[in-house]
């Protein structure tokens, strides 16, 4: 380890502090796929990492979408209405999802529907129902997206109506402090549900395996510094790993890792460039 972590870093409740702006968070363009059927539940249960049967009307989830054996396929937040399940991810999956739905739909009573032109995505921090001025056919799914509470809000393309926002840079300094990576597999994996499509590799690696890196939340005190080279180094010099997501809040600077598992440990210090980082938690 490190020697002199800034008395800062060691704060338990450090990452905690920063809590989401005001206004809402507006990512512009995502997938947005509709599923109806007397077996879109069922269905959708055997191909995404939750357990779906927990889902209530009007809520959301997170849940990832793999492969047979276990790679990421789509990260995405899964909503209920009465009639419908509604599918969201990035932009750049919104062919290649629909496909892999499609694929899988034998005798099944399951329609999928691309409506990711129909509707733009606002969330709302702190909020449980939609605000009063707003659209009444807006969807609207409470969702801890950020790991707070909060409300998914779909408002129609067609409608003028747009909430108070706040900018994405505003945004970062939370999806970094609550370790969520823009595009990997985060906590999103429920271990008790049943059969999905990669269950056997998942449940395998966590029962007799390890995996070989963790996505690592890092902190570091020293403002003045250039952004840090992409690689991340051990004391000895060896490369254990990459940055991704960097911000600045608060007099501190935190960013995204994968670190390998040998030198992962919260509490240990890595080298990026000149700087010093104190690896504060696994995301």
């Amino acid at each position: 380890m490190f020697v002199g972590h800034h008395p800062i870093l060691m704060n338990p409740d450090l990452l905690q502090k920063i809590k989401a702006p005001t206004g809402a968070w507006m990512p512009g363009l995502r997938t947005l796929l509709k599923l109806t059927g007397e077996d879109r539940l069922r269905f959708l249960n055997g191909q995404v990492t939750q357990d779906l049967k927990k889902l209530q009307p009007d809520q959301a989830l997170r849940a990832a979408v793999i492969t047979a054996k276990g790679r990421l396929e789509a990260d995405c937040q899964i909503g209920a209405t009465t009639g419908a399940l509604w599918i969201e991810t990035d932009s750049s999956l919104r062919e290649s999802l629909r496909i892999r739905f499609q694929k899988f739909i034998v005798a099944d009573d399951v329609t999928v529907e691309d409506v990711s032109d129909s509707y733009r995505l606002a969330h709302l921090p702190f909020l449980s129902s939609a605000p009063a001025n707003a659209p009444k056919d807006c969807l609207s799914f409470f969702s801890a997206r950020f790991r707070e509470p909060g409300l998914d809000l779909w408002i129609p393309a067609s409608s003028p109506w747009n909430p108070a926002t706040s900018p994405l840079s505003d945004w970062e300094p939370l999806r970094i402090a609550r370790g969520l990576p823009l595009w990997s597999v985060d906590d999103a994996i429920s271990s008790t549900k049943g059969c999905y499509i990669g269950q056997e590799v998942i449940s395998r690696l966590r029962s007799v395996g390890h995996v070989n890196r963790h996505l690592c939340v890092l902190g570091y005190a020293e403002l003045g510094a250039s952004h840090p080279p992409l690689w991340v180094h051990s004391r000895e010099g060896k490369e254990i790993g990459n940055l991704s997501s960097l911000t600045k809040v608060n007099g501190l600077t935190i960013a995204l890792a994968m670190i390998q598992r040998s030198h992962a440990d919260p509490g240990n210090s890595v080298l990026a460039g000149d700087a010093t980082w104190t690896i504060l938690r696994h995301a």
